[in-house]
């Protein structure tokens, strides 16, 4: 089969470092003319329960997350489709297929009750900014997903999809103990294989690690958040360890990484939030991985 007639579909789904909060891209670096490659799904025809097909459009770096507005970040899907767009255009089309980037993402909300991402938020759909911006994200995102394969077979493409890539649950360390163990897992296995059933297959699942601890020190001195920190981390082990399709993304691995100073050398200034070099750093494992 011709590569024009293949796709690959990264999605990438979470709260603020999936939407790349606090790292605003430089003019020059902002992707204002719609790709040739990479393809996206923007918020005015497919933020929607209603919607029954997906729009495509040429990928910028605006107007594609499907969560909250705020755009042209140096967000992991921004990084990752420059990288993708690069690559084709020194002329290794013959080994890249087109890129379709699904990115939900809304800041501070994590899984637990009460949190957008738990599957059962009451069902609504409010656009805007973060603070305005109110989803039932999970089946959202499932609605989005159910649509992947009539949207390709319209487009006469088959697909595969390179990964789910999880960027969340950071705010679920600030929940006691007790609703962390007699939750946090279950709820993540019901979120995740609903958006594999969505999909129709098992597919690649990418948990990426938490690893913000002065963040968690500073909101919770006693380091009861630190603690549920790393419990969260291991939940996310066993769901590797049980599923196949699912595996965890150590960010410490980054060469920016040092462990004994703030921020750890990966964190903007409020040490929560990844610096840009660090996203493209992982837009650069993600498509080294692919390729």
């Amino acid at each position: 089969m011709q590569q024009n007639n293949k796709a690959t579909v990264f999605i990438l789904l979470g709260q603020s470092n999936a939407v790349g909060h606090g790292i605003p891209m430089c003019e020059e670096d902002k992707i204002t003319e719609p790709m040739k490659n990479v393809f996206g799904l923007c918020r005015n025809f497919n933020q929607s329960f209603e919607n029954t097909e997906l729009k495509w459009s040429g990928y910028t770096s605006f107007g594609m997350n499907l969560g909250e507005e705020q755009d042209n970040t140096y967000s992991l899907a921004n990084c990752l489709a420059k990288l993708w767009q690069q690559e084709i255009d020194k002329g290794n089309k013959r080994n890249l297929p087109d890129l379709y980037i699904v990115h939900i993402a809304i800041g501070a909300q994590g899984v637990t009750d009460g949190y957008m991402w738990n599957p059962n938020y009451e069902r609504k759909l409010i656009p805007g900014i973060l603070g305005t911006v109110d989803v039932s994200l999970t089946p959202f995102t499932c609605h989005i997903l159910s649509l992947l394969k009539d949207s390709f077979n319209k487009m006469g493409k088959t697909f595969d999809v390179m990964g789910i890539h999880w960027r969340g649950s950071e705010n679920d360390a600030s929940v006691s103990r007790e609703v962390l163990k007699s939750t946090v897992k279950d709820i993540h296995n019901e979120m995740l294989n609903s958006f594999c059933l969505s999909i129709g297959q098992n597919v690649p699942i990418t948990l990426h690690r938490l690893v913000c601890c002065d963040r968690y020190m500073d909101v919770d001195p006693s380091g009861e958040a630190l603690d549920n920190m790393n419990y969260i981390n291991q939940i996310f082990s066993e769901l590797e360890a049980e599923n196949e399709n699912i595996s965890v993304f150590d960010v410490r691995k980054c060469p920016y990484y040092i462990p004994d100073i703030r921020g750890n050398g990966i964190f903007i200034q409020d040490v929560v939030h990844y610096t840009a070099e660090t996203n493209r750093w992982v837009a650069e494992q993600i498509f080294n991985n692919y390729r």
